[in-house]
């Protein structure tokens, strides 16, 4: 019996630990469709030009297939408009069903097909992982501790996320719900790793240098680094469509190319600028310390060393920053920076639940 019960935990935690690298996959995904313009590569939503398998050729397509799915749309931007106004989202409805980004239809490009059908293909992925994960969490409610309704609660925000994704489709990527988009799946992510680090699937080493409100701190101050790059990234198309995208005159380029006009975006981009100069300072700063207390120092310096980790990421990250404004924008850049950001905030959420995990632990220990 308790081998048998062994087992089942062993495959919920196997279950979880697919679906959460699976949803972390759609980062990586999601950046490659935005980097190549490929969101609007399917324009119905779960099909892709009313078929399963988008086609390889426009000849399969029926003639007026553009005006056949631009109806379509329309229609869906009709019934979200509706669902704006209820909410008192009266300018923002007016102005989706205004835009003529969204009035306009789409040729179909195979490649960008594609790539957006890749991207629901491991949407599904993450879906039926999470099924598993919630079927097995049923099945053997008593049997499985902590972290249930967490997982049922990522499972609502991937059902929620895959919704608002057919909505970025129709809303032809209306600048604000592709972010939401964004962070919703992130939420996502974390809602399945407080339920899998609630089945005792994983835990960090070295996690005494700082104390777990300060892992937490950390990991909302990189979260908040995360969302307004996101926003940042809207910023860039608005430049794009603005006519403003290169510093003034830059037009022919900065040795050769050209450079982002980093003097015509908002605060918000100072700030996503900035603060990941201060997080990589505030890690090489504790190695030091560590460091001064007599601590070996190859183990401060090791990958084991969450500071360490981080530290590297940022740098990795900051390296990437520059590359963009440089290059404005590169498709292969806009994918590592989405990549390595999330990279980033996944590692710091899982050591803040190790070292909570931890601390109940020792607080819960009786004395001997």
């Amino acid at each position: 019996m308790q081998h048998s019960s062994s087992k089942i935990l062993k495959l919920y935690r196997r279950m979880g630990l697919f679906t959460c690298s699976s949803v972390f996959l759609l980062f990586f995904f999601g950046g490659l469709v935005r980097a190549t313009g490929s969101g609007m590569g399917c324009p119905d939503w779960p099909k892709c030009f009313g078929l399963w398998a988008p086609p390889t050729c426009e000849c399969k397509l029926p003639g007026n297939y553009q005006a056949l799915f631009l109806k379509k749309r329309l229609e869906k931007v009709q019934r979200f408009a509706k669902v704006l106004n209820g909410l008192g989202m009266h300018e923002r409805a007016q102005l989706l069903l205004t835009d003529p980004s969204v009035q306009a239809p789409e040729a179909f490009d195979p490649v960008k097909a594609w790539i957006e059908y890749i991207n629901r293909l491991f949407g599904v992925l993450s879906g039926l992982f999470a099924m598993i994960y919630f079927g097995l969490m049923i099945l053997h409610w008593r049997k499985i501790e902590g972290g249930k309704m967490w997982g049922i609660l990522g499972l609502f925000l991937l059902l929620l996320n895959g919704w608002l994704g057919s909505l970025v489709v129709a809303t032809n990527l209306l600048p604000g719900i592709v972010t939401i988009h964004f962070i919703l799946s992130f939420l996502c992510l974390f809602a399945y790793m407080v339920s899998l680090h609630g089945a005792k699937a994983y835990q960090f080493n070295g996690l005494d240098i700082l104390h777990k409100k300060q892992w937490f701190g950390l990991w909302i101050t990189v979260f908040l680094v995360v969302i307004i790059g996101a926003w940042s990234r809207e910023q860039v198309d608005l430049l794009r469509m603005g006519g403003d995208l290169y510093m003034e005159g830059d037009q022919e380029g900065f040795l050769g190319w050209g450079m982002l006009n980093v003097f015509a975006m908002d605060w918000i981009f100072a700030v996503h600028r900035y603060l990941p100069f201060v997080i990589l300072g505030w890690m090489i700063w504790l190695m030091r310390k560590e460091a001064n207390k007599g601590n070996v120092s190859a183990s401060v310096l090791s990958l084991d060393n969450p500071l360490m980790v981080i530290a590297v990421l940022c740098a990795l990250q900051i390296g990437i920053g520059v590359v963009h404004i440089w290059f404005v924008v590169p498709a292969w850049a806009q994918v590592s920076h989405v990549v390595v950001g999330s990279a980033i905030i996944t590692y710091i959420f899982a050591v803040y639940l190790s070292a909570r995990a931890k601390k109940s632990i020792s607080v819960d220990e009786p004395n001997h």
